[in-house]
């Protein structure tokens, strides 16, 4: 469902009804310039200046290049902040959905998946199997034009069915261990295999330069192949109200603060306060 920003309560439908939408960023020049800054450095990492984002695949084959090239562009999209960037330009966008007390994830990940090589995908998943919260939204924002056939595809209307809908089985990836560089690039080494019998709904999610697919994590979503002609490079962010409740067992920094309103700004100062004086006492 591809909607003018305007048009936020037909979005707001389809996202309660279905747990995705698709959204035309009201303010799209941010992920142009991370497009750009991506290809730069993707060419000076490679000292190719012919190489572009969507034949990636056509000049880099083998996995380990892939792997290593992946990493330190993850670096460079996380150092400089590209992530956060977008979805600050976008803020108006995602108060209406969120509220004003937003944290942002401090460390998105940057995917590059070429066609035709499944280890370059995480399979289909909803990640409340992993201890993420349902009050969590994933923002994926593509910096090439993806078609059908190497888009992210998605089950509508999952995120309001149980687990139980969707039996898995628990392995342990042939290639990715707890702390490796791909375990850090966003793949998992123990990922639970959804039934393939519960997938026949899977719907491919096509996107273009300038949109974004924001979904309730608790929908199924994923890929397992890019049966397409294009390197599909895009950035997924996650987003949550930061009054909402969260896996206690959350690693520590994994959100920082995007906006807050002002009642929690002086709540924050008062409970802080509070903290440093007991500290003080206790010593």
């Amino acid at each position: 469902m591809n909607q003018s920003i305007n048009n936020l309560e037909q979005l707001e439908s389809h996202f309660y009804e279905h747990g995705w939408m698709v959204v035309k960023l009201p303010n799209p020049e941010p992920v142009y310039q991370t497009r750009i800054a991506l290809q730069q450095e993707l060419q000076r990492l490679t000292g190719n200046t012919q190489i572009t984002l969507e034949q990636y695949h056509q000049f880099i084959d083998e996995d380990t290049n892939h792997t290593e090239l992946q990493f330190q562009l993850t670096q460079f999209f996380r150092n400089h902040r590209l992530g956060q960037t977008i979805v600050a330009a976008q803020l108006d966008f995602f108060t209406a959905l969120l509220g004003r007390d937003i944290n942002v994830q401090s460390q998105p990940y940057l995917r590059i998946t070429r066609p035709g090589k499944t280890q370059d995908n995480v399979g289909y998943h909803r990640d409340t199997f992993y201890g993420n919260s349902p009050f969590e939204l994933s923002v994926l924002v593509p910096y090439v034009d993806v078609p059908a056939a190497s888009a992210l595809s998605i089950i509508p209307g999952s995120h309001t069915r149980p687990d139980s809908e969707f039996p898995t089985t628990q392995v342990e990836s042939p290639d990715v261990t707890k702390g490796s560089v791909k375990n850090q690039l966003g793949f998992l080494y123990a990922p639970k295999v959804i039934d393939p019998s519960c997938l026949v709904d899977m719907q491919p999610i096509p996107l273009v330069l300038g949109e974004a697919l924001v979904f309730n994590i608790a929908t199924i979503h994923g890929s397992e192949e890019n049966k397409g002609n294009i390197s599909r490079w895009s950035s997924d962010i996650r987003l949550a109200n930061a009054l909402a409740p969260m896996n206690p067992s959350l690693k520590a920094g994994y959100y920082e603060k995007l906006s807050r309103s002002v009642v929690t700004e002086a709540a924050e100062i008062f409970n802080n306060a509070q903290l440093a004086s007991a500290s003080k006492i206790a010593n």
